[in-house]
């Protein structure tokens, strides 16, 4: 039983790939619909931390060069701070990094996207109800078309309390000395 639990655990982000337009080769009519696309795999995934090699596969029909790009300098620091210090934490191993808030949503809502703004600005309404009190707040997601797609580019933070994400995915991407 736990053997076919992994299988389907491992397995089902990629037949919900499948359904989602841009694994068919479809692409989204709106950038709001690139950015449900987007988290709706990102859910599937699950995880936490910079994707790994596999988790930005699954994403990368969602996301622009330069978002992939950074995501996978990530998971190289990653590997490589495991490498050289395996006792201590190594950079991007924790935290959602596609949202203001470390612990995640746990629920979100894809607004329209704001008009005449390009690249198109898309507000997520985010919520976590494991937290006490309820934490809500809205990030705007950048995204850029490329060859006639919708894909997300990056991440606006838009978490008001001291601790959370600041600035821009890929600002938090870059990596520092």
């Amino acid at each position: 039983m736990r053997a076919v639990r992994q299988v389907i655990r491992r397995t089902w982000p990629i037949g919900l790939c499948a359904l989602l337009a841009g694994c068919r080769g479809e692409h989204p009519a709106t950038a709001s619909d690139a950015v449900l696309q987007f988290y709706t795999m990102r859910d599937a995934l699950g995880g936490t931390g910079a994707p790994t090699a596999k988790e930005l596969a699954a994403l990368r029909p969602f996301i622009a060069d330069s978002l992939a790009r950074g995501l996978f300098i990530a998971d190289s620091l990653r590997q490589a701070d495991m490498e050289r210090a395996p006792d201590e934490k190594p950079r991007f191993v924790e935290g959602d990094m596609f949202s203001s808030l470390f612990e995640g949503a746990t629920a979100y809502r894809v607004m329209p996207a704001i008009p005449n703004t390009d690249p198109a600005l898309v507000p997520v309404e985010f919520t976590n109800d494991k937290e006490r009190p309820v934490v809500r707040w809205t990030d705007t997601v950048v995204v850029t078309q490329h060859d006639g797609r919708w894909l997300v580019h990056d991440v606006r933070y838009g978490g008001t309390w001291d601790f959370g994400n600041k600035g821009t995915l890929l600002r938090q991407l870059a990596p520092s000395p």
